[in-house]
């Protein structure tokens, strides 16, 4: 494979490729990101990899810019833990450096595979050991989130998932590493007509994809409530707060709900966001528990939220821990488990209950070190005074049935499922709770989120809904989010917001959700296109360690 000689240094090359990667993500309401960047980013790192004359001059030029990168963009974390934002920001780095040196191994070996299979088999393969495999995963900055914005690229996400999504970018980005880095022939021009012919397709399916997206009428009405509560609720929420933000909440839904009726389109149903319902959950032991210990609040948000679905005759979806075995053992709780939950409660009371199964790496758990509880605690004590983890994963998600005022009587009843917060941005968990073995549960997906954790941050907001995004394609589910602090949403199931609330408002939407039966076969495959990836990467890695071994001198020259 003959090569041609380029000038640009590896550590310039590694600081355009961090600062490709920070530019194609959202940071504001005026920026929304320049998501073609999703494109070239791991391609100018590829060619950094290739330039590098040592590892350690490798690493040092990617580590330096993708630190920075990423510090930009997870600054809001440093209100809540001082030490916790640089500690994420460096193991994020490590992965970047880490895919730098896996390219490195195989486009300086002595016969190296063209980039164009290289770079995203890697790329994904990183990704998937990130955001799913290693220490839970932490799923956030793929490559793919941005590519949303691209709606005809973003339609494939229903064949292969957000991991084709990313692969194709990948593609993008080795073929201009082999135009680069290859002399002109027949290995260039194959790489760039593979990728081109690929985009092409893709861009195509998307088209068509779009063209064929359903346009029945709404089949059920969404009153979205979104709030704008600090994160203090988290942390320290006093009596008179929860009760005075409690009747905010109830007035804004109650006002919401009769603007609907009023226009002639009355809601279904309305829904609060994660963790906005004040009190120690609905569980009617542990509201005995509290009346027993005449301990506050009793029954006067239970109560609360019962008669507030009774004055605005909806059924209401809200967001608030449900607490197990509570007790009260000397001058504390005590409880046999906590989950994050969403409650459905209409004028007769609590109606059904669903927990979260994937808990949010680094917000309600530590990976690995949440395996020992004193270890956390010194984690916490040091780096995030006043929070804890101490909620427990449920394994099987409840969904809720809502009669809609849109169907004829003896109609189906709207199924509903409700993925909380960050599960919206893990596939495998997603798919579990729309899709369990593959066989649709729910018609419309209910993203309860608290995203107060983002403090001032617009760009963080914006990407969580880049994600959700994505996700509704994938699963090509129609989406509804329900989001304190904002950005509250209505998706349609091709990815396209139909109606939003801006954020650091309290407001009301009405979403008139769109339902799509299609079982897409991104849902049949899982994350088979991940796993070829991972499965590709290490027979490439080994094949590129081994020609090393063999003749240490033949290695590539740049």
């Amino acid at each position: 494979m003959q090569v041609a000689s380029f000038a640009l240094p590896s550590a310039a090359l590694a600081a355009a490729a961090a600062l490709a990667f920070a530019l194609s993500f959202p940071f504001n309401e005026s920026f929304g990101g320049v998501w073609v960047l999703s494109l070239v980013w791991s391609g100018l790192l590829a060619l950094a990899a290739i330039r590098s004359t040592s590892k350690l001059q490798l690493i040092i030029a990617v580590a330096v810019p993708f630190a920075l990168a990423l510090f930009v963009h997870q600054w809001w974390m440093g209100e809540i833990t001082a030490l916790g934002m640089p500690a994420l920001v460096l193991y994020l780095t490590g992965w970047f450096v880490l895919l730098a040196l896996l390219l490195r191994v195989q486009l300086q070996s002595a016969r190296p595979v063209a980039a164009i299979i290289v770079v995203p088999s890697s790329l994904v393969a990183i990704e998937f050991l990130r955001g799913d495999l290693v220490c839970s995963g932490y799923a956030w900055f793929y490559t793919a989130h941005p590519l949303i914005e691209w709606s005809a690229l973003a339609q494939c996400a229903d064949l292969g998932g957000t991991w084709l999504l990313t692969a194709v970018a990948g593609m993008v980005s080795g073929a201009m590493v082999d135009g680069v880095h290859l002399k002109k022939g027949r290995a260039r021009t194959l790489s760039q007509g593979a990728a081109v012919f690929t985009l092409i397709a893709l861009v195509l399916y998307g088209r068509v994809a779009l063209d064929n997206a359903p346009t029945n009428e709404p089949a059920l009405r969404v009153l979205v409530v979104q709030t704008d509560l600090p994160m203090s609720n988290k942390l320290d929420w006093s009596r008179e707060e929860k009760v005075e933000d409690f009747l905010e909440f109830a007035k804004l839904t109650l006002e919401g709900a009769r603007a609907a009726k009023a226009a002639g389109t009355p809601a279904d149903v309305a829904a609060w966001p994660e963790t906005t319902l004040p009190g120690l959950g609905l569980e009617r032991e542990s509201i005995q528990t509290l009346l027993e210990q005449q301990l506050f609040p009793g029954e006067m948000f239970s109560n609360g939220i019962v008669d507030l679905s009774l004055r605005a005759e909806l059924p209401l979806i809200v967001g608030w821990p449900a607490y197990l075995g509570l007790r009260v053992e000397g001058e504390h709780f005590a409880w046999d488990k906590q989950f994050n939950s969403a409650y459905l409660v209409n004028a007769m009371g609590v109606q059904g209950r669903t927990d979260k199964i994937f808990l949010t790496p680094f917000g309600e758990m530590m990976p690995v070190i949440s395996n020992w509880d004193w270890l956390e605690q010194q984690m916490l004590d040091l780096g995030a005074e006043g929070m804890s983890f101490d909620l427990d994963a449920a394994t099987d998600p409840t969904r809720f049935e809502i009669r809609s005022s849109l169907r004829a009587e003896g109609a189906p009843l709207i199924r509903i499922a409700t993925p909380i917060c960050f599960e919206i941005t893990v596939p495998w968990a997603s798919r579990a709770i729309a899709f369990p073995d593959g066989i649709r549960a729910a018609d419309v997906l209910l993203n309860l989120s608290n995203d107060g954790w983002f403090g001032p941050s617009v760009g963080g907001r914006l990407q969580h809904l880049q994600v959700a995004r994505l996700r509704a394609i994938e699963l090509r589910t129609p989406i509804v989010r329900v989001v304190n602090t904002g950005i509250s949403a209505a998706i349609d199931s091709s990815g396209r917001v139909d109606a939003f609330l801006a954020p650091h408002t309290a407001n009301t939407l009405l979403a008139s959700v769109r339902l799509d039966t299609r079982t897409p076969i991104s849902v049949r495959i899982g994350d088979a296109v991940a796993w070829c990836a991972l499965a590709l990467c290490v027979v490439l890695f080994a094949r590129a360690c081994k020609q090393s071994t063999e003749d240490p001198s033949r290695v590539h020259s740049t």
